[in-house]
């Protein structure tokens, strides 16, 4: 390894490694800076479509900018070197912080969450797909500020370079299921691995273990994330709800955006509640810290106005003379001369009154001593009533403790008493006893419409157990919700009865992988969709120079795209290379030629958005304008030549949005 790359960047130290490349710490010696190098290794250099890949998502990755986004530098090639100069992050991996706190708290989790979904809105916004969205390519600073690491690079990884060894391991951990089955990637890819993160984060586990990466990959594919409550009491069924709808092995079941996904957990936390120390730029150890510190403080302040010298409190003698001696015994023989006869005549005077009392406590004991007494019958098991009547029958008193519920003794008999049986009380004294409220029933409630986590909880605060949990598809009953329970709902059943229910698994809907049908007839391709399970939705003609004509150019969903049984598949059809006739013996006002403007109101609810506009004439449509568009530049002007009174409609994201006319002879 060379000690300076590109006469620029020195390097210092390497500070980690991973499946595809080497970090190092270096110094910038152009801006004076400290920078993290990331140096591919050898093996990825030798395979030119992996290294074209490389370049062209490592410049898109440098085009984002975002607080939570590791930003790149720099991208750059020395004798074989390829590498990647990016802001130097001081902190740890969050594969380090799980390992040293795990779990971590629900707040924490829910803030660190937050700040991945801004840095992914930033990068989807922008049209890059991260791919690889993993514990290790997540970093946080001292300040908790979050950053998400190697955007792009995941992009240009093929087949080729996937190996079956610890660090392919950790990506298959947080692999999406359609990324297992090398299946169409988009957005919806990374909120998977989200949710994945999510729920180690909150449990300290990884959803999915196997021996290899294809065991774990085909858990990806045919299994169900289970809610991370199961194992972290403390996780809301709320939360529970965004990392299941994240991580559903089902694409379409997922959230639409992160958008989406950052909305519902602001709903749950408000930004301003969560744990958020990045603003304060005071970490918690210095927090403590500090707080320990003024404790401690006014702990010894407080001890110091409190204590005391105990030799302050020594009296001090003062020397007297003899003659004040001599005075003072005098008084003092004087003194205990009075108080002797005081003292006599108190004497005699209490055992005149302890004589007369002595007399009277002697009547009394002997009175005393005469009740009779009687032995305790025992009263377990007797009704209320009928130990009532036992114990006032032998001159003893009767009252009731308390009333419980009992699973041995039935109601009204008694199950415990304050004497016990056979020892001897004397008349009048009092028996207390316990009486049973019989065997303590509950009523079941009701779980239809709740999800399994919720309704654990239900039956756990009504005293009841869960008992048997199936699955079945049904058409109205969103998936994961109670479709029906065993007993039924205000039944009157024990303590810990358990009970079974049903969960729905939504409709019983096939999803097919859609076939790549560009460049086909339109015939053959009419059959290709009716053969695999879809509909033949709208076709629509387009000139094309580069495809013949009744060659498809376009199909509204993308081959390798997971599509459900029946869905209506649109399709945009060659209709040749676009001839130009001209008639200059036609002169009439309505041909006269010119141009025009086409002023479109877009929609505010998204971001960005595809329009299309297509010319409508009497025997074909023509295709004017076709792009993604932002819809902040909403009215969008178009420009259009023609000629006459033509009609044009418009199209948004593939559906029909409103028609316009325009005079070209104005």
């Amino acid at each position: 390894m060379k000690s300076v790359l590109n006469n620029r960047y020195e390097i210092i130290e390497e500070i980690g490694s991973g499946g595809m490349a080497y970090v190092y710490k270096a110094r910038c010696n152009v801006l004076n800076r400290f920078v993290a190098i990331k140096v591919l290794k050898a093996e990825f250099t030798k395979d030119q479509e992996f290294i074209d890949k490389f370049k062209q998502e490592s410049m898109s990755a440098a085009r984002l900018n975002h607080k939570n986004i590791v930003n790149i530098y720099d991208t750059g090639v020395d004798d074989d070197i390829y590498f990647i100069v990016m802001e130097l992050v001081t902190g740890i991996a969050l594969n380090e912080m799980i390992e040293q706190e795990n779990p971590l708290p629900i707040g924490k989790v829910l803030d660190i969450s937050l700040q991945i979904c801004e840095g992914l809105e930033h990068a989807h916004f922008n049209g890059v797909v991260h791919r690889d969205i993993k514990p290790h390519n997540i970093l946080v600073n001292k300040y908790n500020l979050v950053k998400v690491a190697d955007f792009g690079i995941a992009r240009a990884v093929t087949n080729k370079t996937i190996t079956n060894n610890d660090k392919t391991l950790g990506s298959v951990n947080y692999l999406s299921p359609e990324q297992a089955r090398g299946g169409y990637v988009d957005e919806k890819s990374d909120i998977y691995s989200l949710g994945i993160v999510m729920y180690e984060l909150l449990t300290g586990e990884l959803p999915f273990k196997g021996d290899s990466p294809i065991s774990i990959a085909l858990k990806h594919v045919n299994e169900r994330v289970m809610a991370p409550s199961l194992i972290n009491k403390e996780v809301s069924a709320r939360v529970d709800e965004i990392v299941l709808k994240c991580t559903n092995n089902k694409s379409t079941m997922r959230y639409n955006s992160v958008s989406e996904v950052i909305e519902d957990i602001k709903k749950i936390y408000g930004k301003s509640s969560l744990y958020g120390m990045h603003t304060d730029g005071l970490g918690s150890e210095e927090k403590n810290e500090a707080f320990n510190k003024f404790f401690d403080g006014e702990e010894k302040n407080s001890n110091g106005k409190n204590f005391v010298k105990k030799e302050e409190k020594v009296k001090l003698k003062k020397k007297k003379n003899k003659k004040e001696e001599y005075e003072e015994e005098k008084e003092e023989r004087e003194v205990v001369k009075g108080r002797f006869k005081y003292t006599l005549l108190a004497i005699i005077a209490a055992l005149v009154v302890t004589g007369t009392v002595s007399v009277i406590a002697l009547n009394f004991i002997k009175d005393y001593l005469t009740v009779p007494v009687v032995a305790v019958p025992s009263l377990i098991g007797l009704t209320e009533e009928l130990a009532k009547e036992t114990v006032e029958t032998l001159g003893l008193k009767f009252s009731v403790k308390d009333e419980i519920y009992n699973s041995e003794f039935a109601e009204g008999l008694v199950i415990n008493q304050s004497i016990n049986e056979g020892q001897e009380l004397r008349e009048k004294f009092p028996i207390e006893v316990v009486v049973s409220l019989g065997e303590r029933l509950v009523k079941i409630p009701d779980l239809t419409h709740k999800y399994s986590n919720e309704s654990i909880v239900i039956l756990k605060e009504n005293d009841l157990a869960e008992g048997d949990v199936t699955y079945e598809f049904n058409d109205t009953i969103p998936w994961g919700l109670v479709i029906r329970q065993v007993p039924e709902v205000g039944t009157m059943v024990k303590e810990d009865t358990e009970v079974s229910y049903v969960l729905s698994k939504g409709p019983e809907v096939e999803y097919i992988l859609m076939p790549d049908l560009l460049g086909k007839p339109i015939d053959a391709v009419r059959n290709t969709i009716l053969e695999r399970g879809f509909a033949v939705g709208e076709i629509t003609y387009k000139p094309s120079d580069e495809v013949g004509m009744d060659l498809v150019l376009y199909q509204s969903y993308p081959s390798g795209t997971e599509v459900e049984m029946g869905t209506s598949i649109n399709l945009i059809v060659s209709s040749g290379v676009e001839i130009q006739i001209e008639n200059p013996d036609d002169t009439t006002d309505n041909d006269v030629s010119g141009n025009g403007e086409l002023v479109i109101e877009l929609p505010q609810d998204k971001k960005k958005v595809h329009l299309l506009v297509e010319r409508v004439l009497e025997d074909k449509r023509i295709i004017v304008y076709e792009n993604q568009v932002k819809t902040e530049m909403s009215p969008l002007t178009i420009s259009i030549e023609g000629f006459g009174v033509q009609k044009f409609e418009i199209f948004i994201n593939s559906e029909y949005y409103a028609v316009k006319e325009i005079n070209f002879g104005e």
